[in-house]
């Protein structure tokens, strides 16, 4: 398979992997600033979690083995790389694209190019930041070609070219400048605050609550499993598949039940902004334990059933998002049948919203 499809499908592939894991961080963002998760967000999201990884692949990819590769050395005279072009210009739009300086060239410049395009979109900064960061982001990579990947390699398996610094600077400069003429600048008044819940906001809830209990759980087992197979404890009995088990799903649990015990919100409806309410005031303990027997805790026991038996817990899983999916869809507010079966009420939390004082 050919080097560079290679690189795409590892960008992708990681890529994906890191918008996951950022979805929710971005969602908490999100709906306290506008109060609302968009597609476009989670295109922006996607899109810039592959393009930074796209960054590492094409630069450093593919690493080679040790010994198989002839050491690189570096061009350090400004403008060598892009003076042939002009020197052997070979005449014609079809000439240079045949001349593999001036692709090296572009290539580079393009490549730069989503960088100072998200920095518009998602830090609101302009083309002095882009160039700055460009330049900043640039120079990484070569010192990184440049030092054999920080001295990994013996010697640099890809050259340092100083004018990949002008040229990818000149990229995320370009960007930015695209970004400003094609986006949209309308108003930037702070649109107010929805008033109500949206099946939406309930099902970003609710994936959050699913994506902390893995991210949490896996990340807690590993650092277990990296404890006792090279931390002190190493040489012993190796890792108890029991404890790691506890672990990846007793930590995220316990998290969860003193959320709801405390507060009444899942970590799910922190991220969202959403507050649960007792109808009952003086019942507020007794609803917070029924949403927690009724709510995150089956989806716990669905987990721990995986020990026993995978089709079983993928079976009791399927069912279980069905029935939740299905109660948030009919019910007042998306309230879902843990809410319901609580006598409980939704609301959003409009006090956590980014400069809520001025928006209520």
């Amino acid at each position: 398979m050919d080097s560079q499809l290679v690189n795409a499908i590892v960008a992708i592939a990681l890529g994906s992997v890191a918008a996951i894991v950022l979805l929710v961080p971005t969602a908490a963002y999100q709906y306290r600033l506008d109060g609302k998760l968009q597609p476009k967000d989670l295109a922006v999201l996607l899109s810039g979690a592959v393009y930074g990884l796209s960054l590492w692949t094409y630069t450093l990819l593919p690493m080679p083995e040790p010994g198989e590769f002839a050491c690189k050395g570096r061009q350090l005279d400004l403008f060598g790389s892009i003076r042939p072009i002009f020197s052997d210009y070979p005449g014609g739009p079809l000439g240079l694209l045949r001349d593999p300086a001036f692709m090296q060239v572009a290539l580079n410049v393009v490549l730069f190019v989503p960088l100072g395009y998200f920095l518009r979109v998602i830090l609101k900064r302009g083309v002095v930041t882009a160039a700055v960061i460009g330049l900043a982001t640039s120079l990484l990579i070569e010192t990184t070609q440049a030092t054999g990947v920080w001295h990994l390699y013996d010697c640099a398996y890809r050259l340092f070219d100083v004018d990949d610094l002008v040229v990818n600077t000149l990229g995320a400069i370009g960007g930015s400048l695209l970004s400003w003429l094609f986006l949209d600048r309308r108003d930037d008044t702070t649109p107010p605050l929805p008033t109500s819940i949206t099946l939406g906001r309930r099902l970003m809830g609710m994936v959050s609550d699913v994506l902390f209990a893995v991210l949490l759980g896996a990340a807690v087992a590993a650092a277990y499993r990296g404890w006792m197979v090279y931390g002190p404890g190493s040489g012993g009995d190796g890792v108890d598949r029991g404890v790691q088990t506890m672990l990846l799903l007793g930590v995220p649990w316990s998290i969860e039940v003193l959320s709801v015990l405390v507060s009444g919100r899942t970590i799910g409806e922190h991220v969202v902004a959403v507050r649960a309410l007792a109808r009952r005031p003086a019942a507020v303990g007794r609803s917070r334990a029924i949403k927690l027997l009724t709510g995150v805790t089956p989806f716990y026991s669905a987990l721990a059933l995986g020990v026993l038996s995978v089709p079983v817990m993928l079976t009791y899983l399927a069912v279980l998002a069905a029935v939740n999916l299905g109660a948030a869809w009919v019910t007042e507010q998306h309230r879902g049948m843990s809410h319901v079966l609580a006598d409980m009420d939704l609301r959003i939390a409009r006090e956590e919203a980014f400069g809520a004082t001025e928006r209520t």
